[in-house]
Order: structure tokens, then sequence, then C-alpha cells
């Protein structure tokens, strides 16, 4: 049986928080490097590893960017990246081998996470502030890539350069964490989310630094929130989410290289199949909403109180 959550390939259509266009201070069409980044497991300073981040990015190298990130931040990031790139490259698996589906209806909305990481094509920075000797926050203007405009979008956000031994690592909310924590995860099990973030768009009454079409403002300091992910990473939930993604990618990829070879005849066959990755994408899919609870207290901790929807 086709899962609910899965069915017809889901998540081809995506939800995006940040959209719109305007604001030419920034090139509207940067253009991307031709040449792959260097694979870096962090930088030698925060500054490196911000501008690595970015040629990353730009350079549409979803890899060297998860390098850049915190490596105790990514747990949170691999399931969901796990069920967009199967999501999306199925997708195309199943039209080249069988053609268009007829029966394809769209797929659920979606705020992809690796197509957020790969998303910022060039940056101008606004403001440094000195958390301690390990850590730096960067306020920086974006231009980023708009999926349903010509032009870019520009926001105004925020980086957090952390330190581990030797080397510096970055963090910000991508895709469905960036939901969560503005309080809009579809998933998560509460009518009450608490709204750690809050996007600030550019209009006739509010006009943001630089005029850029958005503000995200952090409502607890970014390095807070950062410390609370890093132990919500440890958890033994977040561990089995991550074993499973990891299984669920390696299946994939053993049904691709079966494809290869010739051995689906038929649409049916590619998706029974498919059918056990489906009902682990299902089981993937509220791992970022199970931070709900967590982030909750931790909001009343610091004096936020959730609000209704």
């Amino acid at each position: 049986m086709r899962s609910y959550f899965f069915s017809c390939s889901l998540f081809v259509v995506a939800l995006m928080v940040l959209m719109c266009d305007s604001f030419k201070s920034l090139a509207d069409e940067p253009s991307a490097p031709s040449d792959v980044v260097e694979l870096l497991d962090g930088a030698e300073s925060a500054e490196a590893a911000l501008k690595a981040m970015i040629a990353a990015s730009n350079a549409g190298d979803d890899q060297a960017a998860m390098l850049l990130v915190d490596p105790a931040i990514r747990p949170l990031l691999l399931p969901s990246i796990a069920i967009e790139r199967y999501a999306i490259d199925s997708y195309f698996l199943e039209t080249r081998a069988f053609g268009e589906d007829k029966k394809f209806r769209g797929g659920q909305l979606f705020h992809f996470t690796l197509r957020d990481l790969v998303r910022i094509r060039s940056i101008k920075q606004l403001e440094k502030r000195l958390v301690d000797d390990k850590r730096v926050v960067f306020t920086v203007l974006t231009a980023e890539k708009s999926y349903h405009k010509e032009k870019h979008i520009h926001n105004v956000r925020s980086f957090l350069a952390i330190q581990r031994s030797d080397r510096w690592y970055l963090f910000r909310p991508f895709g469905e964490l960036t939901n969560l924590l503005c309080g809009i995860d579809p998933w998560q099990d509460t009518n009450e989310p608490v709204k750690l973030l809050q996007v600030h768009q550019s209009d006739d009454e509010h006009s943001n630094r630089k005029n850029a079409d958005y503000e995200l403002e952090y409502r607890l300091p970014i390095e807070l929130i950062h410390e609370h992910l890093v132990e919500a990473a440890s958890a033994p939930e977040i561990k089995g989410a991550n074993q499973l993604a990891s299984r669920l990618q390696r299946h994939y990829d053993s049904i691709v290289n079966r494809a290869k070879r010739g051995d689906y005849q038929s649409r049916s066959e590619l998706k029974d199949a498919m059918d056990p990755i489906e009902d682990w994408a299902d089981i993937l899919s509220g791992t970022t909403a199970s931070l709900a609870p967590g982030l909750i207290e931790f909001a009343k901790k610091h004096g936020l109180k959730p609000e209704p929807n």
C-alpha cells in the first residue's frame, strides 16, 4: 500500500517560508562558479567558515556545505535531507524509466532542507558579535535564489560560528528546522507552538534593514538556541532517525543500481520496490517535529510563551 505521506512521490512542490524579490544593492544575478569547491571539514577561522559556506552554497555543493555545519547539529538535518533526496530523485527515476505518471496529482507541500542549504548566492556582512572566544555571531545581508521568480530575494539573517578543537563551523536553521523555530511546522502535534524566530516582511508598514525582503529576528540569542538543539540532537530518538535515514539512502541506491541493469519492467514493479522506503520516510517525517515539546519547555524557561495558531 502506498503511504499517505509519500503517495505519488511527494515533495515535488516546496513550501518556502521566505519568498519574493526586490532590492538591487546586491547583484540580482550572481553567477555560480564553474568549478566545484574544496571539501573542507570546518575552516581555520570564523570568517573563513562563513566564506567557505557561501562558496559551497553558490556552487550548489551540498556535501561541502554540510561539512561546514556544526557536526553536533547535523543529526537534526540529515533525516529531512534523506527524505528530500529520495522524493526528488525517485520522481525523476520513475519518469525517466516509464514516462510521466498520468495519475500524478502533485506533491505534499514541504520546506526543503537540502535546497535551503545551497540557496544563498552571496552575502554582505552587516554586524559581528563576539559571544566568547569560541563563538561569533555574524549578521549578514544575503542574496538568495528565488524558486518562483527570476530575480533573487534578499534577507537579513544570522550565522553562529562555533570553534570545535582547531576548526570553525556554522549554525543556522535550515528548511524544516526554520519552520519549527518559526512555529509553523505542519507536522508538530501542538496548537500552541513556540516561536523562537520571527520573520519580518518588508512592506508599506515595515522597512527592514538595507531594504531586505525579509529580516529574521531571533527572540532569544541564537547561541542559546544552538545550545538547546545540540543537546536535543544527542537524544537516542535522533540517533535512531539518522540510522534509518542511512538505511533509506542505501536501499534507494540499490534500487537505482537495479533499475540501471533493467530489473524493473513496469512502473508498478518499481513502486513496489520503493514501498519500504516510503514507510521509513513516514517515520522520518516526524523527526523535526519531535523537537517541538523540548523547544516549548526551553522557551518557557527563558520567559517566552507558546502562541496559539
